[in-house]
């Protein structure tokens, strides 16, 4: 297929993507990268607008772009648009998928993630991608958290992006509705009193949370009727366990798959 040449409105348009309420005015997000991309229009979890490629002949490397609109730009132009130092050549602008009401989640049987206030944009991505390698069903976010459409964040899902159905609020409200009809909440908590996950058996209907980078989950989260669990370590020299490898360790531990 032959690409288009873009015009300057469209290249403004895109641009403006870079920025999150952009992002939600519009409902649209970027995919940078060819593996990314490539998943992306792979898998088919989400509906792509709109293929953007640079002078370079990417194109020629992507199997999957028929029907789809494919526009050229210069290589000064893509950087702009890039919120990466060394392009790869191809953008996916991607519609957003909605968030999921709470009823579809109460229908499956987890596992569930919920985050507070996750951060980092490398972080999340990781979340992401690992847990569509679990089969997580759902996932919460709570305040605080770093955008989810966030350039950053989808490229570093290494295409996993919509994979898995979201729902943004309150994550107390949430884990109410949830915890009513038998869902059990754990924290992943670094503290002494916690239980150690290794003592814990996985059980459908769980919902694992992982908190802020910094300050962890927020202490009003904690009721007696969740449970904080703990990855011990073996030495004494690491204060903490990066928050995406802390909830891969608990999804391998406590998920029943």
């Amino acid at each position: 297929m032959i690409p288009k040449p873009a015009s300057n409105n469209q290249i403004k348009a895109w641009k403006k993507l870079l920025m999150g309420k952009y992002r939600k005015k519009e409902c649209l997000f970027l995919a940078e990268g060819l593996r990314c991309v490539e998943q992306i229009l792979e898998n088919g979890f989400l509906d792509v607008a709109e293929i953007l490629v640079d002078e370079s002949g990417v194109i020629e490397e992507l199997s999957v772009t028929d029907g789809l609109p494919l526009f050229q730009l210069s290589d000064s132009d893509f950087a702009d648009i890039s919120d990466t130092k060394t392009p790869q050549g191809v953008i996916a602008v991607c519609r957003m998928p909605d968030e999921v009401p709470i009823g579809s989640v109460l229908s499956t049987n987890g596992p569930i993630i919920a985050l507070d206030a996750v951060q980092d944009p490398g972080n999340l991505g990781t979340i992401i991608r690992t847990a569509a390698w679990f089969g997580v069903t759902a996932i919460l976010f709570g305040s605080g958290c770093v955008d989810p459409f966030h350039p950053k964040v989808v490229r570093s899902t290494a295409g996993a992006t919509g994979a898995i159905p979201f729902l943004k609020g309150d994550l107390e409200r949430m884990f109410n509705q949830l915890e009513a009809p038998g869902w059990h909440t754990y924290l992943l908590d670094g503290t002494e009193s916690a239980a150690d996950i290794r003592s814990v058996s996985p059980r459908q209907k769980t919902i694992l949370v992982a908190g802020n980078e910094a300050n962890g989950i927020n202490p009003k989260l904690f009721r007696s009727n969740r449970t904080p669990i703990r990855i011990k370590g073996h030495i004494d020299s690491v204060e903490s366990l990066n928050v995406a490898v802390a909830l891969g360790i608990g999804l391998y531990e406590l998920a029943d798959l």
